[in-house]
């Protein structure tokens, strides 16, 4: 199949812009092509001696009119043509982009967010150039060429047969060249990619790039990355160098045959002056879409390579965001059966035959060992990764049958990484609901994040910067709670979201979070013991596994895992004070 074969519904869209679009392209062709006729009767009406003031008028005016008209109708190709190519891009795009946020985290994990970028951007762009401009020169490459071709067929067959021996190697030059040219392309837009995820890769990490002074180390393996980029390119270049060139040679050299057989035609007197003016004219224009037909492959090959890097992305499964009619169950109680999960056959289980009911209206805590298992058993809860069927249930029903949307209506997530918009506060903590300034404000307060917002010049306004780089990792955490809190959803997950606040302050604001929670499941996950030690169920992870539940006190009158940690932790904060 076609790579193409995405771009045909905007196609069938835009089909009246496209018609309308080439009717005038049609017009201003056929306007080009009655100049030369103009000309060639008023050079044989000179060279005859019966030229008047009036003919020359007259084929003046002609010609103006002539202009005007192509002046309008160009103006209109371009505007229905080069506008629909726009328009083209600008649902393609969004197509693009909802496909790319609905992937599962399984994929999206497995790419490179700079290929996506460049997919997104310089791909669509050589799509855009390829059914835009490219279009418009292939339909004049067909049309012009085609009616110049018979014009001068019509002058004279013997010096159209010798003139187009030169365009006949374009062709052959084109069918040799063109798969070359599209692997070349494809393999730019490959290293492009790479490039672009490389400078994404840095920015992101600059604070760590800074602190390691690692800089000279990051600038030389993108200068290596760029210069095998230039040297693609460089190949690149190398073809179009032979082809471009032929192309035109093959032009001048019809150019050149015109000149001694048409010239020697006209001195026989078989063609008029006239006519041999209009055949230059002709065969110029003809020149045209003989040159323009190596443009024309170039961009046909460049997007028809982008437009199958965008197919790839376009035909990845997406997750099934459709939501659920049916009403949520009375009870939202969380049951792990037996719940094991590797993230790839080829890597160890992440979680191991872990067996545990959580009730409805519960804070549960969930701490272990580094790697243990705490953040992918909430990924498995919100289906970031499918569990197995029929090892997690919500409400007595398996949560795989459950549409994604309705699922995670149930939950408000603050992630590990307190991730913060390029936007005000007020619209960080209102992202995706319709929250009005009062419960923002509230909700900031029972984060313990209102007087921190007070201090700021600009208040709930301030814009906090890419990733939220001007505020403190407590600060962005804080935020990130009370995003969660104005979503109001039943079930609230904070994975690790005190990890940079200070003990007392994570007590304090537990147990604030407690207060208002009301009937809400919370799952609290923290490595501090401190942070969970008043929750009323404790899992404790060890290498995958569910090694102890209970609560606090049960947990610290067993010689367990949990135990050992929070007697480690007492002796570091202990040391820490002394």
């Amino acid at each position: 199949m076609s790579p193409f074969h995405t771009i045909k519904q905007y196609l069938v869209q835009n089909r009246w812009y496209i018609a309308a679009g080439f009717a005038a392209l049609v017009i201003v062709d056929v306007l080009q092509l009655l100049v030369p006729r103009v000309f060639k009767y008023a050079v044989d009406e000179l060279a005859q001696g019966t030229a008047t003031a009036d003919t020359l008028y007259r084929a003046f005016l002609l010609l103006l009119g002539f202009a005007g008209v192509i002046c309008v109708f160009r103006f209109c190709w371009r505007i229905c043509l080069i506008g629909t190519s726009r328009r083209m891009e600008l649902q393609l795009r969004d197509r693009l982009f909802s496909r790319l946020i609905r992937l599962p985290m399984a994929t999206i994990n497995a790419r490179s967010a700079g290929d996506s970028m460049a997919r997104m951007t310089n791909d669509l762009e050589s799509v855009r150039m390829c059914f835009g401009i490219g279009m418009v020169a292939f339909f004049d490459t067909l049309f012009l060429g085609t009616a110049a071709l018979a014009f001068l067929c019509y002058i004279s067959p013997a010096l159209t047969m010798l003139a187009l021996l030169p365009m006949l190697l374009i062709m052959l030059i084109t069918w040799r060249l063109s798969p070359a040219l599209f692997r070349r392309f494809k393999q730019v837009q490959g290293r492009f990619s790479d490039m672009t995820e490389k400078v994404r890769e840095a920015l992101s990490a600059i604070w760590v790039v800074k602190a390691y002074s690692m800089e000279g180390h990051v600038a030389g393996s993108f200068g290596a990355l760029s210069r095998t980029y230039i040297q693609d390119n460089l190949a690149l270049v190398r073809v179009m160098g032979v082809f471009f060139p032929l192309i035109i040679v093959c032009a001048n050299l019809s150019i050149a045959i015109l000149l001694a057989a048409g010239g020697r035609m006209t001195i026989a007197g078989s063609i008029s002056t006239g006519d041999f003016v209009a055949f230059s004219s002709y065969l110029w224009i003809l020149t045209w879409p003989m040159m323009a037909l190596g443009w024309v492959v170039n961009l046909f090959q460049r997007g028809r390579a982008s437009m199958q890097r965008i197919n790839e992305l376009l035909d990845m499964p997406i997750e099934d965001l459709a939501p659920e009619d049916t009403p949520a169950p009375e009870r939202l109680d969380i049951t792990m059966r037996d719940l094991s999960f590797a993230y790839a056959p080829d890597m160890p289980p992440a979680l191991r035959s872990v067996s545990a009911t959580l009730p409805q209206g519960a804070v549960i805590g969930i701490t272990g060992t580094t790697a243990s298992g705490k953040t992918t058993l909430c990924s498995l809860l919100l289906r970031f990764f499918d569990p197995p069927p029929g090892t997690v249930y919500i409400g007595g029903r398996d949560i795989c049958s459950i549409p994604l949307q309705s699922l995670r209506r149930f939950f408000s997530y603050v992630p590990q990484d307190s991730f913060l918009f390029s936007q005000s506060l007020a619209r960080n903590i209102a992202f995706g609901c319709d929250g009005c300034d009062d419960e923002v404000e509230r909700c900031a307060a029972d984060a313990q994040m209102l007087h921190d917002i007070q201090k700021l010049s600009r208040g709930f306004e301030t814009v906090v910067g890419e990733r939220g780089v001007t505020l403190s990792g407590g600060q962005r955490q804080r935020v990130c709670i009370a995003r969660a809190l104005i979503t109001d959803a039943p079930i609230m997950i904070l994975d690790d979201a005190a990890s940079s606040l200070d003990v007392e302050t994570t007590r304090s604001l537990t147990a604030r979070l407690r207060t208002v929670g009301g009937g809400k499941t919370m799952l609290i996950i923290s490595n501090r013991i401190a942070t969970i030690e008043h929750a009323d169920m404790i899992l404790v992870l060890d290498d995958g596994c569910l090694v102890e539940t209970g609560t606090h006190a049960q947990l610290i009158a067993r010689d367990g895992l949990y135990r050992r940690l929070f007697l480690k932790q007492q002796l570091e904060e202990s040391s820490r004070e002394n």
